[in-house]
């Protein structure tokens, strides 16, 4: 079931290009399926059981090592602590095997047990503050962390003259091992799951190309804040690159590409937490500035105005590449359709008398 796990994760990360972590939690899988493997093999070959118990024990700590990795690495946060664990628990359980120190086989169990539940422990604590799927997967760990703890205890318990036989020790070990495992497996293929549905509705909102909203994601967002604000009020901006052709058929499409991408930069960077960018399409894009008199618009879409020619200095092109701008209000009872629509002759009319300037609709209709 570990190794179906593994696959399971492996392709999926191929196949719909997820981030590291899921690779990693596809190999923290086969490792745990190459453990279950060893115990098999050191069934049908006692004259080996020495060996594969080791690296049995090995795979176990891999396993759950990189588990922990992948949680780490999916919440940005480093792995030095699993590294360490990693690195002392291995070299423990190789000094303990290579000098067949007294009690090795109880000694590495224990080993085993106690770095498993303190990766665990990490994904835990990593997890913490997680809602939905992974606050579920949190819980589940945290009682399977406890578990394990519960095998250490158990394999000190059956050492050579303990309280437990060694086959009660086996018998603790196979209840809940291969339950956690199976169930860690399905979570992990939901969180997965979720991190994917998420990704396509996040490339659904945004454009390709830039990486800001694109026209769907904008008005969608900004219905919302209307929504939750219960006041139709703002300011629409509608700008693009002027003679923006000229520079694709002169210089190509990756030319022209690079120039989107500067201009979407240098409006986002603008934005901050209360603006929205957007591109719209073609080298058209989009403001909304919430919370902003016109004054204060005005002044903030003349500074990223007066600041395109300097995005291109290195661009070989007879002209500086500037850009035209149009606003106008959301006003009240105003649709924002609508007001995108007259930003957007506005805008045209910048365009007409010139380029390279600003025009506001409601001063036009004045």
């Amino acid at each position: 079931m570990s190794l179906l796990f593994g696959v399971a994760l492996l392709v999926a990360w191929r196949q719909f290009g997820l981030k590291q972590h899921a690779m990693i939690w596809a190999l923290s899988f086969m490792s745990s399926a190459i453990g279950h493997g060893l115990r098999i093999v050191g069934g049908l070959m006692p004259e080996q059981q020495y060996l594969t118990a080791m690296l049995a024990c090995h795979a176990s700590i891999g396993s759950f090592a990189l588990l922990a990795w992948g949680f780490r690495l999916r919440a940005g946060r480093d792995n030095r602590g699993v590294a360490i664990t990693w690195i002392v628990s291995t070299l423990f359980i190789l000094v303990a095997w290579a000098f067949q120190l007294t009690e090795w086989r109880m000694f590495s169990r224990m080993a085993t047990a106690i770095a498993d539940a303190a990766f665990v422990g990490i994904i835990v604590y990593t997890l913490r503050g997680a809602t939905g799927i992974a606050l579920t997967v949190r819980r589940i760990l945290t009682v399977y962390g406890l578990y394990i703890s519960s095998v250490a205890i158990a394999a000190w318990l059956a050492r050579v003259g303990g309280e437990i036989a060694d086959a009660s020790f086996i018998v603790v070990l196979s209840i809940g091992t291969p339950t956690g495992m199976i169930g860690t497996g399905i979570l992990t293929l939901m969180i997965v799951a979720a991190d994917l549905a998420k990704e396509l509705k996040r490339q659904a909102r945004h454009d390709y190309l830039t990486g800001v909203l694109n026209r769907r994601g904008f008005e969608e967002e900004v219905e919302r804040r209307i929504a939750l604000r219960h006041t139709p009020r703002g300011i629409v901006v509608v700008t693009d690159i002027d003679r923006f052709k000229t520079v694709n058929d002169r210089f190509g499409h990756a030319a022209g590409d690079t120039v989107i991408k500067r201009f979407a930069d240098h409006i986002d960077s603008f934005a901050g937490v209360d603006h929205l960018a957007a591109r719209m399409g073609g080298e058209e894009f989009a403001l909304f500035l919430s919370r902003a008199d016109m004054k204060d618009a005005l002044k903030l879409v003349e500074t990223i105005r007066e600041g395109v020619p300097a995005l291109f200095a290195d661009c070989e092109s007879d002209l500086p590449i500037t850009a035209s701008f149009g606003l106008a209000f959301i006003n009240p009872g105003e649709s924002f359709s609508s007001a995108y629509a007259r930003a957007d002759v506005a805008l045209y009319q910048a365009k007409n008398t010139g380029r390279n300037r600003t025009m506001v609709a409601d001063a036009l209709a004045a």
